[in-house]
C-alpha cells in the first residue's frame, strides 16, 4: 500500500545539542510511543511499526517520521517531540501533532492518507473536522 511522510522539522540552533526526539500514536483514547532516538541509537517500540517507520539520521532540523505500507490502523494522532540541552543544561522541547486518517478507495483499493498538522489550540477544532470525514 501507500507510504506517507509526517513533518517534524525545525532550525538547528548553535549551544543546543538535541537529546531526545519521540514520536508517539494516539488513537481510541491511549497513546504509546512508537519511535524513540537518544544517545544510545532509534528504537521502534511499538511492534507493528518495525521495518516500516523510520526518521532521517544525518538530517539536523529533520525529525519528520516515514511510515510504508500504511495499514488502517496507522490511522490518529502523531505527536514529535524533541528535546534539546542548552550548555547552561536547560531543557528545551518542540512538539508538533500530525492526524493520519488512513482510507480505502473505491475503486482500487488505494490507501489514501490524509495528514493534518496542528498545533495543541487548534486541535480540537481539526478533531471535529475528522470525526465528520
Amino acid at each position: 500500500m501507500g507510504s506517507t511522510t509526517l513533518p517534524c522539522t525545525y532550525e538547528p540552533a548553535e549551544g543546543f545539542t538535541q537529546q531526545t526526539l519521540i514520536w508517539s500514536l494516539e488513537r481510541d483514547g491511549s497513546s504509546s510511543a512508537i519511535f524513540w532516538r537518544d544517545d544510545s541509537g532509534d528504537h521502534v517500540l511499538l511492534s507493528q511499526f518495525r521495518d516500516r517507520a523510520s526518521v532521517p539520521k544525518h538530517s539536523p532540523g529533520d525529525a519528520s517520521l516515514l511510515i510504508e505500507h500504511l495499514e488502517i490502523p496507522d490511522s490518529g494522532h502523531y505527536t514529535c517531540q524533541v528535546t534539546w540541552r542548552s550548555k547552561n543544561n536547560s531543557l528545551v522541547t518542540k512538539e508538533v501533532t500530525t492526524m493520519v486518517k488512513v482510507v480505502k478507495g473505491k475503486p482500487s483499493n488505494y490507501v489514501l492518507p490524509l495528514c493534518i498538522q496542528a498545533d495543541p489550540q487548534s486541535l480540537q477544532e481539526k478533531q471535529r473536522w475528522w470525526n465528520s470525514l
